[in-house]
């Protein structure tokens, strides 16, 4: 059966990249008028093709009833014309990193939309102070990031940018409480805090690396065995490690001391020259698919020290969220757990290992 929604949202999607289609997937699921805007007519046409075949094939093993197979078919438009989004109340877009290129699709977004729609980015980077800097309608943009794959990460931030006003906000918490998504609203230099939490640990391993006593592989199966259930450079070669690149040199401009960041911004770095994106282009900090390490001669028993060093990096991230009324525990322990799949809450994980938070 379709679910009844209180508020009909029109909301329109541009970007046919991984988070655009993930978007896409998993608005169509619900009571929505879905416009999805590809950027051209090829990708347009391998769209509809899957999402043909999809809602077919949920119909015909009854996962879908005729009723919420017809209202998707009627309310879904994907095209690689603009102006489709004239009706939509919602627009978020989800294109590439890059801050001009951004700027210049909202200009072509507020043309478009009418004077009432709420325009939201996905970026997972950049402030929304600078990317709506020569917005027409800064009242009504606002960051609306969601976390790949939507299906699993029952998360979501408002980033609000100083023009945003408490209308939009509340219209967006509204959509996201529709959707059922867990979210924050984030202001200022607390922007994108979910993926900044663990940017020091990150940052961390990647001095430990630079020092040349351990390998990569080394410390992500240190990393899996004792902490998460994916490595450090596993997990940028996962995110892209263009686009990890991309938002670390974003995300230093919060952080007091930027250096302790450069032997991360280096490995990336030497990555992106060599074309190694990670899984999108079969080669990163590994070649995919990914196939059995022999062996390592360190066993990990004798690396206990270096897993306490990442533990308390990690340790720290969290721990200054909270202390700095940033989100709660109860909160921060639903971020850990849905972000980095982790059953473990920080606090029983610090008095395991004799963390105290400064």
């Amino acid at each position: 059966m379709i679910l009844k929604s209180a508020v009909t949202y029109r909301v329109g999607i541009i970007g046919c990249g991984k988070m655009g289609k993930d978007l896409f997937d998993f608005l169509t699921g619900f009571t929505f008028h879905i416009t999805l805007v590809c950027r051209s007519e090829a990708s347009v046409e391998q769209v509809k093709l899957v999402f043909d075949k999809k809602q077919k094939r949920a119909l015909k093993y009854q996962l879908i009833d005729q009723q919420t197979f017809d209202f998707r078919n009627q309310n879904t438009v994907i095209t690689a014309d603009m102006n489709q989004l004239s009706s939509c109340n919602l627009v978020i877009e989800s294109i590439t990193e890059d801050l001009h290129l951004k700027r210049a699709l909202f200009k072509q977004i507020e043309i478009v939309v009418p004077k009432n729609c709420i325009i939201a980015s996905n970026t997972s980077s950049i402030s929304p102070n600078q990317l709506f800097k020569k917005a027409l309608h800064k009242d009504r943009c606002v960051g609306l990031h969601f976390f790949f794959p939507l299906a699993v990460k029952d998360l979501a931030e408002i980033n609000v940018s100083d023009d945003t006003d408490e209308k939009t906000v509340l219209l967006v918490r509204e959509f996201l409480n529709e959707t059922g998504k867990f979210h924050l609203v984030l202001h200022g230099k607390d922007h994108f805090l979910i993926n900044r939490i663990f940017l020091k640990m990150q940052a961390g391993c990647c001095q430990i690396i630079k020092e040349g006593k351990y390998k990569i592989h080394e410390l992500d199966e240190l990393v899996t065995s004792g902490l998460f259930p994916v490595g450090v450079f596993e997990f940028f070669d996962h995110v892209g490690n263009d686009v990890m690149l991309h938002s670390v040199k974003n995300y230093i401009k919060y952080e007091n001391d930027p250096l302790f960041f450069q032997p991360m911004m280096d490995l990336l770095e030497a990555k992106v020259k060599e074309g190694k994106l990670g899984i999108k282009t079969a080669s990163g900090f590994y070649e995919y698919p990914r196939k059995k390490t022999v062996p390592d001669n360190k066993p990990i028993e004798k690396m206990d020290h270096v897993l306490q060093q990442i533990t308390h990096l990690y340790l720290d991230g969290v721990f200054d969220t909270v202390s700095n009324s940033i989100c709660t525990n109860d909160e921060m322990e639903h971020i850990v757990k849905t972000y980095m799949m982790v059953e473990k809450n920080p606090r029983d994980l610090a008095k395991e290992v004799g963390y105290t938070p400064k």
